[in-house]
């Protein structure tokens, strides 16, 4: 917790700090310095009542008088939108008129208000100086304090957002809406920055006489309305704890205030133009800066060909996308000074557009080419007359125009205003060639595929390094140094600016000493303007703070992680990254429009359904997120700063080998780490970590704010591990369970596998124990009212009894038994779910028992399992019709299963009025009583299986993907309507087991099909016919190709 602090006077009066070392800066008649201080080099404490502009004067020279601020790593010193994200982040989700009704109810609503009061007041602030830069160590460090006060206001109120919710739990009031996930979306305060310190400086001094008057008056004097659960002690400590936080705001908040609003009065630049100045530092040329370029011949001549031979009488953009310092500008160049190049095009453009797009200034670059004489422009204002000079200019000329390194990706109406006088060319062929980070641009601007760069090869490559670092490509001596270069090449991924930051570093000093110090500490070369990551930072810098703070997490996951998407959406959730920005999406939806918007970014790459992070990008993620995020990689020692609130432990290396684990070591290693009470997350990669059960515990002990830990263990010490931790903030619990078949290795704590001390934790959303674990639901799980999602075998879901407490759950199978905690009903108020499965359906006996579960009001449910056993059949029909007819699930359903169904008729809702008119997959099986099937005239349906319907005698079906007919005796004809429509989508066609099929419109002859035998299936690349001799031999083997038949 933070070093005691009170505010004894008001904020205008003279503060005086007790009791801790933090920068101090009250109202002052006098200057005190005191220098040394491991957290603020300078300690300025302004005391008297008297001269303020004095000591104001004074603040203004802070700069003069103190070193100015060289950051580690990529820590900057401008005033950004973090702190003001924090705020308004913080206050959307616990101040809600919920929590303040509870505390009202408790006696602590006066210290809740105060806090939100001073938190405001700290957003305001900010708020009017958002994107200036301040060289000014003390106030970085304030800053800096400011955020942890901000971890810790959250913390306490996430603390008293758990006891409303034991209280609500243990009176049999649970609730599934948490404060921390308001509906109504997060705060944004309504002040302007021009009017922010006038409102500050008012509002500050009412604040200060509130929390002054009768600080400490004993609460239980005024007697809390109702509170059974919230102990007077409880009471008290968070009492104390909020009040020690709002002084401490008081104090940095005012200093903060007083130094912003001198350096708002006297600005060096305004805003808008130190951000041009910051963003657009870059510039680019169409003039060949490379003596040689290597490797990309192929895609010079591919582009040259696109270029000249692919163009139409429009205007086409052709894009090259890659990350940062892959060599995009560079094969722009080789392009356009290529002869063939200038011999094509009448007249050549190059601008480079960076950050700032503005229509008015890209207008007069192009200008710049196209027309030479300058006075007829340059003094003209008026957009409309520049766009037709330039109109002008280009008319009768077949251009090539290169857009160097763009970003915009949302402008699009300033994207038509800039290119349309391109566009109106009367020359056929006329290009852009576009070079960007990002694909969202590829998809905004581009009229061709894009062109993706990826690094160099190895042999391209290792020419290119060889040039930079011993400066001659041919190099052949010191056999000792290539071998180091080879290394250190290999480590950077192909990236030719890489080569040319590292290679010229290696070249100051060709040495085998310099060389492995180098290739020891190549990540942290020095950081100047031709480096790779600065320019890589660029584009972090342009990301919104919430996608800011989601990439910087993953530097805690090991170089070329394979990430699922949606755990890692649950860990951003769990983490408070994702905000509720439309109340109609689950905040999993809204994470994943998070990850989409960095995939297009370039911060990720998808691969199939994974996602992946280029290693620089994890780099990058490492240095952005030094002061908050540590990694402790194999036995390597690294620094740990207390503050950190997010923690990996990688262990993966020692996973081959598990009986060489040293486990002595690495303990040696995390006890050197110290004790981080605030740790938000812990997690451990690599199955050898189970060696480390001791520090687990040790570390999971000290964790008072934990939210996330993913750890493995033995399915035994399940139990032991969840004891330790507090239950307050946990959100996400992932114990990969590992059987421990080398009890030398692992020790095995003998602890009940059920752990009942996780109904405690009222706030977790994700529970994943696996689906293999040996895992026993412990009793009162239902408790668990905030979680989201419970991985884990389909036995430990249908074992919880009133399930239907659980409203947030988005996944769950359930086992309808005929005792009253687990009937239908438990499903009625289960809403938000995504993924259903209910089982055992022959224990409903009417359709109003059925429509007990409400499938009707669930909105978001996307996939629905119905099932009978097969051994209910002898159940009559017209009660299972009746069931089914009571389980209408909501139109959004777009998967529906069914299985051993035991009527003869399909539901109304699925056959009379389409009410699933979403439904893209429809999948039937063992109903095998089930005879007239519905017509399938749903528009969105893609998929189609159908197996052991044992008296199903025709279907009918519409244009499909995916089209699956097993075990269907009976069955005689498959029908659709003739032509191409019902064949040109289908990808998968599989027919097995049905020998009386003699109808199938999908290989129907008709007078035309001789001719068009080759693109009736264009899409197809499955086919799969089995025991069905009459389609076989009348119509597969004599239109379809031998190569399209699989035979099981």
């Amino acid at each position: 917790m933070p070093h005691p602090r009170t505010c004894s006077q008001s904020l205008c009066g003279a503060n005086t700090l007790v009791g801790d070392h933090r920068p101090t800066i009250p109202s002052s008649s006098g200057l005190i310095f005191a220098h040394g201080s491991p957290l603020a080099p300078w300690r300025v404490t302004l005391t008297g009542p008297q001269h303020t502009d004095t000591g104001l004067l004074l603040l203004l020279l802070l700069p003069l008088l103190c070193c100015s601020r060289e950051m580690a790593g990529f820590v900057g010193t401008v005033v950004d939108a973090a702190i003001g994200w924090m705020v308004q982040s913080i206050l959307g989700s616990f101040f809600t008129g919920q929590m303040e009704a509870w505390t009202r109810e408790v006696g602590l609503d006066e210290d809740v208000e105060k806090l939100k009061f001073e938190m405001r007041n700290v957003e305001m602030v900010l708020a009017a100086a958002e994107g200036r830069r301040i060289d000014n160590k003390p106030l970085a460090q304030s800053l800096d304090d400011l955020s942890e006060l901000l971890y810790d206001s959250e913390d306490v109120m996430d603390e008293l957002d758990y006891y409303r919710l034991q209280q609500q739990i243990e009176q049999g009031n649970g609730s599934s809406v948490p404060s921390g996930f308001n509906p109504e979306g997060s705060h944004t305060s309504s002040s302007t920055p021009s009017s922010a310190f006038e409102f500050v400086y008012n509002a500050t001094r009412q604040v200060t006489s509130w929390a002054s008057c009768d600080r400490k008056r004993k609460r239980e004097d005024e007697g809390p309305a109702h509170s059974t659960l919230l102990t007077i002690e409880v009471k008290h400590d968070i009492s104390k704890r909020i009040n020690r936080i709002v002084n401490h705001l008081c104090t940095i908040g005012n200093a903060v205030q007083r130094v912003l609003q001198l350096v708002i009065a006297h600005p060096i630049t305004t805003p808008s133009e130190s951000r041009i100045i910051a963003r657009n530092a870059r510039m680019t040329t169409s003039v060949l800066i490379e003596s040689k370029v290597y490797g990309r011949d192929a895609e010079r001549d591919m582009i040259i060909d696109l270029l000249i031979n692919k163009g139409c009488n429009d205007l086409n953009v052709l894009p090259v996308v890659g990350i940062g310092g892959v060599g995009k500008t560079t094969l722009a160049r080789y392009v356009y000074c290529d002869q063939r190049t200038t011999d094509h095009f009448d007249l050549q453009m190059w601008v480079c557009v960076s950050t700032d797009f503005t229509e008015r200034r890209l207008t007069l670059e192009i200008l710049e080419h196209g027309c030479k004489d300058r006075q007829e422009y340059e003094n003209i204002n008026n957009f409309n007359v520049l766009q037709e000079i330039l109109l002008k200019y280009i008319r009768n000329k077949r251009f090539l125009l290169v857009l160097d390194d763009v970003w915009e990706d949302r402008d699009k109406s300033g994207w038509d205003e800039l290119l349309a006088p391109l566009r109106h060319s009367q020359v056929s062929g006329c290009m852009i060639l576009a070079t960007t980070r990002r694909k969202s641009v590829a998809k905004l601007l581009g009229t061709m595929i894009e062109v993706e760069l990826n690094g160099l090869d190895e042999q391209d490559f290792w020419l290119l390094f060889k040039a930079f670092a011993f400066g001659n490509e041919k190099y052949e001596g010191h056999p000792s140094l290539q071998s180091i270069g080879k290394q250190i090449a290999k480590a950077l991924k192909g990236c030719p600016l890489a080569a040319q930051s590292v290679g010229a570093l290696l070249n100051t000093c060709v040495s085998y000493k310099h060389w492995r110090t180098v290739q020891d500490k190549w990540k942290s070369l020095q950081e100047d303007a031709d480096d790779i990551l600065p320019i890589l930072k660029i584009s972090y810098d342009y990301l919104p703070v919430h996608l800011q703070r989601c990439f910087s997490f993953c530097s805690l996951f090991p170089e070329d992680y394979q990430f699922n998407g949606e755990k890692l959406v649950c860990a951003w959730i769990s983490q408070n990254f994702v905000q509720c920005e439309d109340p109609t999406m689950r905040l999993e939806e809204t994470g994943q429009q998070y990850l989409d918007r960095l995939v297009d970014l370039g911060f990720f790459q998808k691969v199939g359904l994974r996602y992946v992070m280029h290693d620089l990008m994890h780099e990058l993620a490492g240095k952005v997120s030094s002061h908050e995020c540590a990694t402790i990689h194999g036995l390597k020692a690294e620094a740990i700063r207390p503050r950190v609130r997010h923690l990996s432990i990688i262990t993966t290396a020692f996973d081959k080998d598990r009986g060489s684990f040293p486990t002595e070591m690495f303990e040696k290693v995390l006890q050197k780490i110290g004790p981080l009470p605030k740790l938000r997350t812990l997690m451990l990669f690599g199955r050898s970590s189970m060696s480390l059960l001791e520090s687990l515990r040790t570390l999971c002990k000290e964790a008072k704010c934990l939210r996330l830990l993913n750890c493995f263990v033995t399915g035994a010490d399940i139990s032991s591990i969840i004891s330790l931790l507090n239950p307050c903030h946990v959100r996400y619990l992932e114990c990969v369970c590992v059987a421990s078949t080398q009890t030398s290795l692992y020790r095995v704590y003998k602890y009940n596998v059920s752990p009942q001390a996780l109904t405690r934790f009222y706030h977790l959303e994700v529970l994943d124990v696996g689906v293999s674990g040996n895992f026993v639901v412990p009793t009162d799980m239902h408790n668990l009212v905030n979680l989201r999602h419970l991985v884990s075998h389909e036995k430990v879901h249908r074992a919880i009894a009133c399930v239907g407490k659980m409203t947030s759950l988005q996944e769950l199978r359930f086992k309808v038994q005929n005792v009253g905690s687990f009937g239908t009903r438990q499903l009625q108020s289960m809403n938000v779910l995504v993924v259903l499965e209910i089982s055992q359906l022959q224990n409903v006996k009417t359709k109003e028992e059925a429509s007990g579960a409400r499938l009707l009001d669930k909105e978001h449910l996307d996939k629905l399992s119905l099932s009978w056993e097969d051994s209910s059949m002898a159940l009559q029909p017209e009660t299972a019709k009746d069931v089914l007819e009571g389980l209408q699930p909501h139109e959004n359903l777009k998967t529906l299963e069914i299985t051993g169904y035991g009527g003869a008729t399909s539901p109304t809702w699925l056959s009379g009025n389409f009410s699933v008119i979403s439904l893209q997959i429809l999948h039937l099986e063992k109903c095998k009583e089930w005879r007239i099937l519905p017509t399938l005239e749903m528009p969105f349906l893609r998929k189609l299986a159908l197996i052991r319907m044992l008296n199903v005698m025709e279907v009918a079906v519409p244009s499909l993907e995916e089209l699956i007919l097993t075990d269907m005796p009976k069955l005689e004809k498959c029908v659709g309507s003739y032509g191409m429509e019902l064949t040109s989508h289908l990808k998968v066609l599989i027919i097995k087991n049905c020998p009386q099929l003699n109808e199938c419109t999908h290989f129907q002859s008709y007078s035309s099909f001789d001719a068009e035998q080759k693109s009736w299936f264009p899409s197809l690349n499955k086919l799969s016919i089995e025991h069905c001799p009459q389609i076989m031999y009348n119509f597969v083997l004599n239109f379809v190709p031998v190569q399209y038949i699989c035979e099981f």
